[in-house]
């Protein structure tokens, strides 16, 4: 690259050669650990005790936004946009309507998805706004090793946000089934077992990927890779990244397994996607340069379709998904009731209504089943007592009726 203009040179060779200056021919004063601009209007002064004056740092936006800068406000703006409608509905089904929480599940255990998409909508917006000085930086230096811990980032908060709303699909079928029969489980079986792993080894690859892709030393990254291809930490990481993808899986896998669901919502399926596109992204630009989004001159169109465009599709699908579905204690109070009204439906469908004398001389009706030899379940004996109960307090409402009215007459 050369300078826009003209090179400033009128400097003190032996000034220069005390404290390791150098010029440049695109138009920088480095010494390896100082960079200014020295072109056209840009002319840095060094004191003779090696003090810079007028000094403007390599780093300056000496461009104008272009292509990449403008796609990242796009990015940015998205993201910040459909916070509100996340805010939404983690309070929609997020909220508990049931009177007692049970202890295996627990309300923070639905909002986790949400919590993390929180994380991975502040990640996008920062990034999206940090690619503007990419394109405006003369000489790229801190806005590109931001740039890039912030965009490493997005993609284990992506997976753990995805992991979460499929570990929490998993938990509700666990809750239908138990509470149509709370016996049918026991809490020590392999199955419990599954359920207490699964998540530790999905965090475990999720924190390595972290590590090995965000907590590094960027700035060296960049000085020494010319060509801007990511090294073999980052290489490494990225497998863990897809580890942890694919425990998503297994997660939908345990739950069929389990508990045998009717369907699978369609939200899974669309997020498993965008993941995927996210990890394979993520493998792709290890291996080519020109689809990077740490290469200030990488396609733009490539970093758009496949770095910023499965983010919006994740946080498009979750929420819209999010609009139709019922808070979990409704779905089950909703289940619990239909329940009710079939096994009373059973119990009346097989007991005959006699009268039998109480203990003041009159009359009630009791329900009688027609079927002694009949072995009943608790909940079709619950259902016997509460139309029995129902059954005598309309008798006995009727009695003081009749009652009341005899004296009054």
């Amino acid at each position: 690259m050369s300078a826009p203009a003209a090179i400033n040179t009128g400097y003190n060779d032996t000034v220069l050669s005390e404290y390791g200056y150098q010029l440049y021919d695109n138009g920088t004063l480095s010494n390896g650990t100082d960079c200014f601009l020295s072109f056209g209007q840009f002319y840095p002064f060094i004191a003779e005790n090696g003090t810079v004056y007028n000094g403007t740092s390599c780093s300056y936006p000496f461009y104008r936004i272009q292509a990449r800068g403008a796609v990242g406000i796009v990015f940015a703006v998205l993201s910040i946009l459909l916070i509100p409608i996340s805010m939404y509905n983690l309070r929609k089904l997020g909220t508990r309507h049931s009177k007692y929480e049970q202890k295996r599940f627990r309300l923070i255990g639905r909002r986790w998805q949400w919590y993390w998409l929180f994380v991975v909508h502040i990640l996008a917006a920062v990034a999206g706004f940090m690619s503007i000085d990419i394109d405006r930086d003369y000489i790229q230096g801190t806005s590109l090793t931001s740039y890039g811990a912030v965009f490493s980032s997005i993609l284990p908060a992506c997976l753990a946000s995805v992991w979460e709303m499929t570990r929490h699909w998993g938990s509700f079928e666990e809750r239908r089934v138990f509470e149509a029969d709370p016996f049918r489980f026991r809490n020590n079986d392999r199955r419990s077992m599954v359920h207490l792993l699964m998540p530790i080894i999905f965090y475990v690859f999720g924190f390595l990927l972290f590590l090995l892709t965000v907590l590094r030393n960027w700035t060296v990254l960049i000085k020494i890779n010319s060509t801007f291809i990511v090294d073999n930490r980052w290489k490494a990481g990225v497998i863990f990244g897809l580890i942890s993808w694919l425990m998503i899986f297994a997660q939908v896998c345990v739950t069929y397994y389990y508990y045998h669901p009717a369907k699978l919502p369609w939200n899974i399926p669309l997020c498993y996607v965008g993941a995927a596109a996210l990890v394979a992204y993520s493998i792709g630009l290890s291996f080519n340069e020109d689809i990077s989004p740490f290469n200030p001159d990488a396609s733009v169109l490539a970093v758009a379709l496949w770095g910023y465009l499965p983010i919006i599709y994740i946080m498009v699908v979750m929420n819209v998904y999010a609009h139709y579905q019922m808070n979990d204690d409704l779905v089950i109070q909703k289940e619990k009731d239909e329940r009710d009204k079939a096994t009373t439906k059973v119990v009346l469908e097989n007991v005959v209504v006699h009268d039998t004398k109480n203990s003041s001389g009159g009359t009630a009706d009791t329900l009688i089943p027609t079927q002694p030899q009949r072995a009943y379940t608790n909940a079709e004996i619950m259902a016997f007592a509460r139309a029995n109960m129902r059954q005598g307090s309309a008798r006995a409402n009727a009695d003081e009726d009749l009652a009341y009215i005899k004296a009054s007459s």
